[in-house]
């Protein structure tokens, strides 16, 4: 054996992969993780923009309490021991036209809440609470092998009464057998986004698993963010000799004699190079669909058999939002508040009203300045904004359109969030929209979905798609098979899935060794370029190549300040091509990962990935038309490449430079643009500390024959979006106004 063979190979580093991973690791596995996006976690991850850590999919995660299927994962993985779990005030809030109800934690609160609000509805408050609680009850013990299911299925109403008597109907085929009550049906299911789009078809024993868990247990957030949870458990796998590569795409898994030995992989940026690993066996913790495409035709074919009629769960919409202030000092008191449009009466309105118009979809607000969430400084908080959302109201759009859509739908948010919250509005200092298109980027998975397969009744429970797959030494982990989606059911399932492998691998490995990580880089010298701004140059991987313009992702190891951060940022990439190392160069604050960057020595590692982007010559360029560069601050970094990548080929495309800075001292390179100045470049500094800022007048009096040019706009969103209403002012065509916003 070589060091490219281990006892299990994960595909993916979700919550279901990493869970597996740790725990095949704390078993003395030898484990192989390998993640195509920058950082681990799927939709459990956060990224950083302004002052503000934005968390990507929790709102709170469910139980945590003697009851709850993952409290012993947690246990084993020492996981309480090193990320901080804060309980949430309330299971949530509720507000429609008829209604403004707090739901409580616990079983006898909610209950005693609910019978007060609901008095003629008690009997069926307590018999619909009661079959939850039982489902939730009986699950530890219910078979996961569909096998198992089907063999004792004829003695289940005397061991297993209330998973199969849920099974028998959906969410709202309960609802309308246990109340009368329109507005309490709502109330009850008013969370149900978190699991699936429709009661009708909600499969009632996932739903009552979770819902009771969340009730009885509470609901959760992870201090600072999902983000160190999924760190945690890559962690967990490192520490216990594995390995996590993020950054790398499996694009074939290797069969031989009709069993799963390995998987070939590529740098998921540089793909030029193909890596090949093997396995005593593989976990696939990515979506079911897309393991088809890797497996040779004959076994994806077996796999397509067994999925081919299955649907995707719904996706989601959600709009991140950094605050000015706590929104708790407007007068919110609660964590999460559900808003149910007026025209929703009925529970048999809820799916219509998902798929509706976005002025009139249910959405939730969720509040993280209730709770020490860590995730903005001292005096501003965070914010989300969920709706339901589909592929379907997105995948047609053009770039332009789709950019468009975004602040349109952003905006009509923001105004119905005011109406519910006076003042709202004018406490927004940055936002970021988040859709299904959005999703599918970054986790690949089909229709954006981050559910997996939908929660159906059809699809649930015994009808899940089972740990194990028709090919021999391939399993699954995930929100795509058993039990199901969210973090408890991916935890849950990583967890299963592991002790499943293990009971299968009698020995480990022997000649085991560590794969080289291609993405590290040494830090070689910092140097200040202007006022408050630093130029940090790296070594340059081997085999490393991007183009102009591009930008790439740097992360710190172990960095040394961690207050509101997250250890990486993306960065462009000052350096051209064809230098034998990368530069970069960013404005310095008081932000933790700026300030650790600077504390770096010469000769320190980190890690780059990439490149990405697609703001290149080849974007920018079009026959007979010249440049105009219009700049603001640091965007400055990508246009050093960009100008000499024109001067290398020798072109005489005309090159404008328009760079907005308050002062000289504060303009990055500009003595090195004066040196560059030529029949074919000009460069103009605009000092807004001493000058008026960039408008159409000044365009138009710097630039000649504006038909002739294209305008290229890097810089924050607002000098972004002021600028390129300038140049509409001008009459510039839209294809030629490109724009490159860093935020």
């Amino acid at each position: 054996m070589s060091k490219n063979t281990f006892d299990i190979i994960i595909i993916g580093g979700g919550l279901g992969g990493l869970t597996a991973g740790a725990t095949l690791a704390k078993l003395g596995k030898k484990v192989l993780l390998l993640e195509q996006h920058y950082v681990v976690g799927g939709c459990a991850t956060t990224f950083k923009r302004k002052d503000y850590v934005m968390e990507v999919g929790l709102h709170e995660m469910d139980g945590l309490f003697e009851k709850d299927l993952k409290l012993d994962i947690f246990k084993f993985l020492e996981v309480e021991k090193n990320v901080d779990l804060i309980q949430v005030p309330e299971l949530y809030r509720m507000k429609s036209k008829n209604l403004d109800f707090v739901f409580p934690h616990g079983n006898d609160e909610s209950i005693e809440a609910l019978i007060e609000k609901f008095p003629s509805e008690e009997k069926g408050i307590r018999g619909f609470m009661a079959l939850m609680d039982g489902v939730l009850e009986e699950l530890p013990s219910f078979p996961t092998k569909k096998w198992k299911q089907n063999l004792k299925l004829p003695f289940m109403p005397l061991t297993h009464p209330n998973v199969v008597k849920a099974s028998r109907k959906t969410v709202g085929e309960w609802l309308d057998y246990y109340f009368k009550d329109e507005d309490l049906k709502l109330l009850l299911q008013a969370n149900l986004l978190y699991y699936h789009d429709d009661p009708y078809t909600m499969s009632m024993i996932y739903f009552s698993a979770a819902q009771s868990s969340y009730i009885q247990g509470g609901g959760h957030f992870i201090k600072g963010g999902s983000q160190k949870l999924s760190d945690y458990l890559a962690s967990v796998i490192e520490q216990h000799n594995g390995q996590v590569q993020v950054g790398k795409k499996v694009n074939k898994i290797i069969i031989e004699n009709g069993k799963a030995v390995g998987v070939e992989f590529t740098d998921k940026y540089n793909t030029s190079k193909t890596h090949t690993v093997f396995g005593s066996k593989i976990i696939a913790n990515t979506a079911v669909p897309l393991v088809k495409k890797l497996l040779p035709e004959k076994e994806g074919k077996k796999l397509n058999h067994k999925i081919k009629n299955l649907k995707a769960a719904c996706s989601l919409l959600s709009i991140y939002i950094g605050f000015k202030k706590e929104i708790k000092a407007l007068g919110n008191k609660y964590y999460s508040t559900f808003i149910t449009d007026d025209n929703v009466s009925s529970i048999k309105d809820v799916y219509s009203n998902n798929k509706g118009e976005w002025d009139k979809r249910n959405f939730v607000f969720v509040d993280y300045s209730q709770i020490d969430s860590q995730l903005a400084p001292e005096g501003k908080s965070f914010g989300a904004i969920c709706s339901a959302d589909y592929l379907t109201d997105w995948e047609s759009l053009s770039p332009e359109e789709y950019t468009q859509k975004k602040e349109e739908v952003a905006e009509i948010f923001f105004n119905r969030l005011e109406e519910h919250f006076p003042g709202i509005k004018d406490e927004i200092e940055y936002y970021e929209v988040g859709t299904s298109k959005t999703i599918q980027r970054y986790t690949m998975n089909p229709e954006g979905t981050p559910y997996g397969f939908a929660q159906t009744a059809e699809q649930a429970g015994r009808n899940r798609t089972p740990l194990t797959s028709p090919i021999k030494n391939l399993h699954f982990a995930g929100a795509w098979t058993f039990p199901g989606g969210g973090f408890t059911g991916a935890i849950i399932s990583g967890f299963l899935s592991a002790q499943e492998v293990n009971k299968k691998i009698k020995t480990t490995v022997s000649d085991y060794g560590i794969l080289e990580d291609e993405n590290v880089i040494e830090l070689i010298k910092k140097e200040c370029i202007a006022d408050n701004t630093y130029e940090f140059t790296f070594t340059k991987p081997k085999g490393f190549e991007y183009q102009a313009g591009q930008y790439g992702i740097l992360e710190l190891i172990n960095p040394k300040f961690n207050e509101v951060e997250i250890p990486h940022r993306a960065l462009s990439f000052v350096s051209h091509p064809d230098e034998p190392y990368l530069r970069f160069a960013l404005r310095l604050s008081d932000s933790s990962y700026k300030k650790s960057l600077m504390a770096l020595d010469d000769g320190a590692k980190c890690k780059c990935y990439g490149p990405i982007g697609d703001f290149t010559q080849k974007k920018l360029s079009q026959q007979d038309k010249g440049i105009v560069f219009i700049v603001s601050g640091i965007g400055i970094t990508p246009i050093l490449p960009l100008i000499k990548e024109y001067q290398k080929k020798n072109q005489n495309t005309p090159i404008t430079l328009l760079y907005s800075n308050k002062t000289l001292e504060a303009s990055a390179y500009h003595d090195h643009f004066i040196d560059l100045e030529s029949e074919n470049f000009s460069y103009h500094t605009v000092l807004t500390a001493t000058e008026k800022r960039i408008d159409k007048s000044y365009i138009k009096g710097k630039i000649e024959n504006l038909e002739q040019h294209r305008f290229c706009i890097v810089g924050g969103r607002a000098f972004v979006v002021g600028m390129q209403k300038e140049l509409q002012g001008l009459e510039i065509p839209s294809q030629d106004i490109i724009a490159d916003d860093f935020g």
